[in-house]
């Protein structure tokens, strides 16, 4: 799973590369293999030369018609240290050596626990970062996050993060992100603090992933989300410049100050980004997929078709837009209607967020915090929508 933000210029610039279709944990709540998407099955296990090459060949076309000098590909699986070092460093030398003089910036999602000081030398050698997925203690991370053989995963990769830290500083250098999927059984300050006391500066909180046709995993409503998002941001703001760094809560405390998010979970325009698998299919989104219908085939290939199409044959200038609802709502600018996969009712997109009244009041959360400690000149900005937004009694 990933969080994607991308910067302000219209055309495609990312794609989420799937260079591996196994992987070496079982999550219960994956929207890969646990929620209805068995496309991963009858793809190579490992992404093939021939889709590098083509993939190469897309790369500087669409640049050139566009006129992008650089361009950013996001190593993603499955577990994508699963395709192991030397195939790794052929991929990206090929990748750089197929679409020069462009700018390729790669970085990659992992679980973390076939890492080792070789794979940050690797990192480091090709200016790569790298995003590791943990839920949190492993009392209540290891109910969900499981190895294949059943038993729980975090302890070993906390271990591991141990033993790398000690060895130095690379490890902490070169990790841009933690990935948590939001587990509503915890209470979201301590969470903060815990993630803060195991040396974690920068971690992102993702609502598991389901929508009106296909619930999260143990789903009993929205209020649970609610009450830790709350928790969470309050333990947060009240760091003040001690605070870590949680895009979620900064990108929608922006929306408040006129700057749209580019977090595809906040509404960002997913016409910005591709998913390319190991077979060279193109798609929208791989979370797209547990929607099923049309968003599960594949329609497009690399082979056949440029990057950007996918954004004309899905419609997703129309499919995305959040509905009249949200249209409506004083808080659009902070949530952006929220993640579109969750927005799904079974027939199309039409709808709030599964997560809405948590998302709603997170932003009212948020806009009483900014309108009580923010300086009145800047509340006065016109570009600012905290002026027109209201708060509920």
């Amino acid at each position: 799973m990933s969080t994607v933000a991308r910067g302000a210029a219209q055309a495609l610039d990312w794609i989420v590369l799937k260079v591996v279709q196994r992987c070496n944990l079982n999550c219960t709540y994956c929207y890969v293999y646990n929620r209805g998407d068995d496309s991963w099955k009858s793809r190579p296990p490992i992404i093939t030369d021939a889709v590098v090459d083509q993939l190469a060949a897309r790369i500087v076309a669409h640049c050139a018609r566009h006129g992008l000098n650089a361009f950013v590909i996001e190593l993603h699986g499955g577990e994508p240290l699963l395709l192991g070092k030397r195939r790794m460093q052929r991929l990206i030398d090929t990748l750089r050596a197929r679409t020069a003089p462009i700018t390729l910036r790669f970085i990659l999602q992992t679980n973390g626990l076939l890492l080792d000081q070789e794979w940050l030398a690797l990192f480091d050698r090709n200016a790569m970062s790298f995003g590791i997925s943990l839920d949190g203690p492993p009392e209540v991370a290891d109910r969900f996050r499981i190895q294949r053989n059943g038993r729980g995963s975090t302890q070993k990769l906390l271990d591991k993060i141990r033993t790398l830290r000690a060895a130095g500083p690379d490890f902490d250098r070169l990790m841009g992100s933690i990935l948590c999927v939001v587990n509503p059984a915890l209470h979201g300050g301590k969470l903060v603090q815990w993630f803060i006391d195991n040396g974690f500066d920068a971690f992102e909180f993702l609502l598991p992933d389901g929508n009106y046709a296909n619930y999260p995993q143990g789903w009993t409503g929205v209020a649970p989300y609610r009450r830790f998002l709350l928790e969470a941001f309050d333990a947060w703001y009240a760091l003040g410049s001690h605070a870590p760094q949680i895009r979620l809560f900064e990108m929608m405390m922006l929306g408040f100050m006129g700057i749209k998010s580019p977090l595809d979970a906040l509404g960002g325009d997913l016409r910005r980004l591709c998913v390319v698998e190991s077979d060279g299919s193109i798609g929208i989104s791989d979370v797209v997929r547990m929607c099923g219908g049309e968003f599960a085939n594949d329609k497009l290939n690399i082979f056949r078709h440029p990057l950007d199409l996918h954004a004309s044959v899905y419609q997703l200038s129309q499919l995305q837009r959040p509905c009249a609802q949200c249209q409506a709502c004083p808080h659009l600018a902070s949530c952006g209607g929220g993640y579109l996969p969750h927005r799904f009712d079974g027939s199309g997109f039409d709808h709030p967020s599964i997560y809405c009244q948590a998302l709603y009041a997170l932003a009212e959360r948020m806009l009483r915090a900014i309108r009580r400690d923010l300086p009145p000149t800047l509340l006065s900005d016109p570009t600012c929508s905290l002026w027109t937004a209201d708060l509920a009694e």
